[in-house]
């Protein structure tokens, strides 16, 4: 939460730096002219409500990217791949992430492929081994025969 408020800080003064920065150098250029109907430090923060819409749609774009990323490694998919279409095509690249993106595989099938990757159990001893082992390291029975 604190960092969101860095993030609205931030864009407030640069909205505030850029609409006193926008009416100063209207008013530089202004060479006498009384007839403006409107004060050029509205032009200013024009400037400057401009500039923090485009610093907010930014922090969307990179915000738009890193979800992608973690979504596809969440669902086995490459992360860095989608983190790259993310930061390149923004709102369509997450609009073709939303229709391509295979379902979340549920705990119990998440748990089935640890499993079978992961271990076995010896028949002589009972106790859980690694799946590649030819020896068991408890009871000394030989798989390879």
């Amino acid at each position: 939460m604190k960092q969101i408020n860095k993030f609205v800080m931030f864009g407030l003064a640069l909205f505030l730096f850029a609409g006193l920065a926008g009416g100063m150098a209207s008013a530089a250029v202004d060479n006498g002219n009384d007839t403006a109907d409107i004060p050029w430090e509205f032009g200013g923060l024009f400037a400057g409500a401009l500039c923090f819409f485009w610093v907010v749609m930014f922090i969307i774009w990179i915000a738009i990217g890193v979800w992608m990323y973690r979504d596809a490694e969440k669902r086995g998919k490459s992360g860095a791949l989608w983190l790259i279409i993310g930061l390149l095509f923004g709102i369509i690249g997450l609009i073709i992430w939303l229709i391509v993106r295979p379902p979340e595989p549920s705990f119990y099938e998440k748990k089935a492929a640890g499993e079978e990757k992961k271990d076995r159990i010896c028949p002589s001893c009972g106790r859980s081994i690694p799946f590649d082992a030819k020896v068991c390291p408890y009871c000394g029975k030989n798989f390879e025969e």
